[in-house]
């Protein structure tokens, strides 16, 4: 039955579920190459740090090839946001896992017998596996001079003397850990030669992302490699970069060989191996006067960023941005580093940088109450940005700040006021909340300088197709930019298609990443639809092109100084969680969550609240429950039975409230979800364990041991 969209922000079923629901969605996995495909397998590094001395391989049968660093025709570093890591080590290694080579052959049992008998040879050198250490450059510099990737600053006002006029100063520093995506589907890759050259089918959210890593590495102009993106099992950030490391090494084989190439990392080792949420290190010095204002603040963010850049850079400008949450102090100055260390590289990872600020400026805030004695609400509310306030950057609150209307609604749902007096002096009972910002899309004039989205609406008949580059990746975007479409032109979602992805025949939206994909590409693709309707009766076939502008009212953004709007406009989200500890085996049960979020109008608020439920759950996961250790550099738990995430069992039907405040230069009104709903829950959790306890956490995950500590 053709269905008209009448009403964007109410429900349809997503136009996926069916496929993916009865199996016919073919992942990479899934599609058939025929059967003279040969399979790769990753002979890695054993060593944290080292020179590679000697490779030693056994015999190769007849049709089994091995492909290392000799054989890149072109650059032997991938071109991500710099070119520093190697898709193959050249002479030396930087962390555990790193791929040395590909053993590859037609039998892959035989492939992986081949790789374990591979024998290197090295020459250690000294690792640093801590912030700390690659600060004190143990064992030397791994990077520039001083083992520092980037830097950023931020801020405002005169901070030094604002804490000379101080008369009270409190100063705690605060961490969060690796995390793990653990998406469904792993990364993988195919290479195989089409019209006498390379193409890759990759598990990418971002195909034009793999197509600027790897050209370089096989010395072709951007424009002559193919990149198709087939239907993703889940991403989170994971699939951003790493998946151009996999893509690159199965690409080289395939160019060596000119046969067929598969490379499926299984879960072990996408665990071991693959990106994580950078662990943070966060110092915050506040400044009060007498009567008990905040006045000052410096806070120093240090991040790790594992053994490559990879994007830690925008991640840590995000950081840097964020530090401050949703507050107007009238001084404050930031200073963020992100630092290598002998780990895997760090990635993006849903909120990449503000989930490690908003814990910090949120648990500060909280210290900062319980010292002076006022509840934290009371405190925080106090000092909320409004619209028209000046941010870290320069920039400007340009939209509707509706902060204390949110709070209000949280307020009387949760009953806060009387749990608190209810709960907390050590009952083991408590109630936490939390309040924080993210800014929508890239920083800065990336989305006009660097992605320069350019978007593609096609007509044959009564059939519409839009030609993107932003990718479904569980998050339901299918469904939301056909939505969007439909609603315009006035026909049935069933007329909408999305173009398969495929670099060759598709235009560059950007990656499917920053909560971009709506605010930016929706909205292109609802100028083009406006712009298609209008001229729908010129012809049987009709095509319009929509070309991203930056909104005009922005602070222009200076490259140099990184000054100006950082962010074209900001989603807000305040969250509330109450808990209950066990007395006797210390375990935290979570039972009750809420979640409220201005992200603008809700395209489709089934899927919204979906977002929300599912950053909220992932967040509570970081700060409950997801506990990953290295030792030596090597990840521990890398199998689902030791690494935990929360299941349905661990969680309470969450409370979610979505505000539908509209931005101007959205689609129908909206603005980014993705991230946000990340950012808040594990601070919100930590109030409340605070509040159970009486003991202020400056560090995630919470665990029964950890409360055993301190009790």
């Amino acid at each position: 039955m053709s269905r008209l969209i009448k009403e964007l922000k109410k429900s349809v079923v997503r136009t996926d579920a069916l496929d993916k629901t009865t199996g016919k969605t073919k992942y990479l996995t899934d599609i058939d190459f025929g059967v003279d495909v040969l399979h790769a397998v990753t002979v890695r590094s054993s060593k944290a740090r080292a020179k590679i001395l000697s490779i030693k391989v056994p015999p190769m049968p007849e049709g089994y090839y091995t492909v290392d660093h000799t054989d890149v025709p072109a650059s032997k570093y991938l071109q991500m946001i710099i070119a520093d890591w190697p898709p193959f080590a050249v002479n030396e290694v930087r962390f555990i896992g790193e791929c040395i080579m590909l053993i590859v052959g037609a039998d892959k049992n035989k492939v992986i017998e081949l790789s374990k008998n591979v024998v290197i040879e090295y020459e250690d050198l000294t690792p640093v596996f801590t912030i700390e250490d690659s600060e004190s450059l143990l064992g030397g510099v791994i990077h520039g001079t001083d083992n520092v990737f980037v830097s950023f600053k931020a801020g405002n006002g005169d901070t030094d003397n604002a804490f000379k006029n101080a008369t009270k100063i409190i100063e705690e520093t605060y961490r969060t850990p690796h995390q793990e995506h653990l998406y469904m589907e792993t990364i993988g890759a195919i290479a195989r030669i089409e019209n006498d050259k390379v193409a890759i089918y990759s598990t990418t959210q971002c195909p034009f992302y793999v197509r600027h890593s790897v050209a370089p590495v096989l010395g072709y102009d951007e424009d002559d490699l193919k990149i198709v993106s087939p239907p993703l099992g889940g991403g989170f950030g994971g699939k951003e970069h790493y998946a151009d490391v996999v893509a690159a090494t199965v690409a080289v084989a395939c160019y060596k060989i000119r046969k067929t190439i598969k490379c499926i990392l299984d879960r072990e080792e996408d665990i071991a191996f693959t990106v994580k949420r950078q662990p943070s290190k966060i110092n915050i010095k506040m400044g009060l006067d007498d009567n008990n204002n905040i006045i000052a603040v410096d806070v120093k963010s240090d991040m790790d960023a594992g053994a490559y850049e990879s994007c830690s850079r925008v991640i840590m400008q995000r950081c840097t941005y964020t530090a401050n949450g949703v507050y107007n102090f009238p001084n404050i100055k930031v200073f963020g580093r992100a630092f290598v260390t002998n780990k895997p590289p760090s990635c993006a990872f849903r909120g990449f940088g503000a989930p490690q600020a908003i814990f910090a400026i949120e648990r500060m805030m909280d210290k900062v109450a319980e010292i002076i004695g006022v509840d934290a609400i009371e405190l925080k509310s106090k000092y909320f940005v409004k619209q028209g306030d000046t941010t870290i950057t320069g920039g400007k609150f340009h939209d509707n700040i509706i902060l204390k209307k949110m709070l209000d609604y949280t307020l009387d749902k949760t009953d806060y006021y009387n749990k608190k007096k209810e709960y907390g002096n050590g009952n083991y009972r408590g109630i936490g909340i939390s309040c924080f910002l993210h800014g929508c899309a890239f920083t800065g004039s990336g989305e006009r300088d660097i992605i320069k989205a350019k978007l593609i609406l096609k007509k044959e008949g009564d059939e519409v197709t839009i030609f993107t580059s932003n990718t479904e990746i569980g998050q339901g975007l299918e469904t939301t930019f056909k939505k969007i479409a439909a609603y315009e032109l006035g026909i049935p979602i069933e007329n909408i298609h999305i173009h398969p992805y495929d670099t060759t025949l598709i235009p560059d939206t950007g990656p499917t990443v920053a909560s971009r994909s709506i605010m930016v590409v929706g909205f292109l693709i609802e100028k083009a639809s406006k712009q298609l309707k209008e001229k729908w009766n010129d012809s049987h076939t009709v095509e319009v092109t929509e070309h991203y502008k930056h909104p005009e009212h922005l602070i222009p953004w200076d490259t140099e100084t990184f000054r100006g709007d950082a962010y074209p406009s900001y989603g807000l989200g305040i969250n509330a969680v109450e808990v209950e500890v066990d007395k006797v085996t210390l375990e935290v049960t979570i039972k009750n969550v809420w979640g409220v979020f201005d992200c603008g109008y809700a395209i489709d608020e089934k899927i919204v609240e979906g977002q929300i439920k599912g950053g909220m759950a992932q967040a509570l996961g970081w700060g409950a429950l997801e506990k990953i250790e290295e030792k030596d550099g090597r990840f521990l738990q890398t199998k689902m039975s030791d690494y935990m995430i929360p299941t349905s069992l661990d969680l309470p039907e969450m409370h979610t409230h979505i505000m539908n405040e509209p931005y101007q230069y959205g689609p129908s009104g909206a603005k980014g979800i993705g991230e946000i709903t990340f950012d808040g829950a594990a601070s919100a959790f930590a109030s409340a364990v605070d509040n159970a306890l009486g003991y202020h956490f400056n560090k995630i995950p919470i665990l029964p041991e950890n409360i055993a500590e301190v009790l």
